[in-house]
């Protein structure tokens, strides 16, 4: 019989300090541990059964599919914890987006929108801007969420429109 995800989290609430972890023990059923997204979750295992780790609760964490795909496969129980830590947010269902600002640094080496000068107004312009592009995006692999590389995508396309406007008279 599968450990329950009620036992998982009980485990877990018994050891673990859920300060600096993406979400509070409360939640920790219904939300990825890494991400924070209320999505299907899935046992992910800390040390992998390829490499002796076994089926209870001291082994299993909860990761949505694609936290779970990127989840380490070692054999050192500590750096799972490590792991979800680094990826922490403040901010539930943030993740994905934070993610996608730090690919933006890494695929232009540069911050989206840097150096401009923000108004009331051109938040609302940024704002209808990403709203207008959404529908030129999808999900791969069934995720729920858009993934950090085409909001990579969404945010140059703004940041690009947002200066050649801003050179405008």
């Amino acid at each position: 019989m599968l450990t329950t995800k009620k036992e998982i989290v009980r485990y877990w609430a018994s050891k673990q300090d859920e300060c600096g972890l993406s979400v509070d023990w409360a939640e920790a059923e219904k939300l990825c541990w890494r991400c924070a997204h209320k999505r299907k979750l899935q046992r992910c295992h800390i040390i992998p059964r390829s490499l002796g780790g076994g089926e209870g609760p001291d082994n299993l964490v909860l990761l949505c599919g694609q936290c779970h795909t990127e989840a380490p496969n070692v054999a050192d129980p500590d750096f799972m914890w490590d792991w979800l830590r680094a990826h922490a947010v403040s901010f539930y269902g943030t993740y994905w987006q934070a993610r996608g600002f730090r690919e933006y640094e890494l695929v232009y080496g540069e911050k989206p929108f840097s150096g401009l000068d923000w108004t009331d107004e051109m938040i609302e312009e940024v704002k209808g801007m990403v709203k207008a592009l959404m529908p030129c995006t999808s999900r791969h692999w069934g995720q729920g969420k858009i993934n950090p590389s085409s909001v990579v995508w969404v945010l140059r396309q703004v940041d690009q429109k947002v200066r050649r406007n801003k050179d405008m008279p």
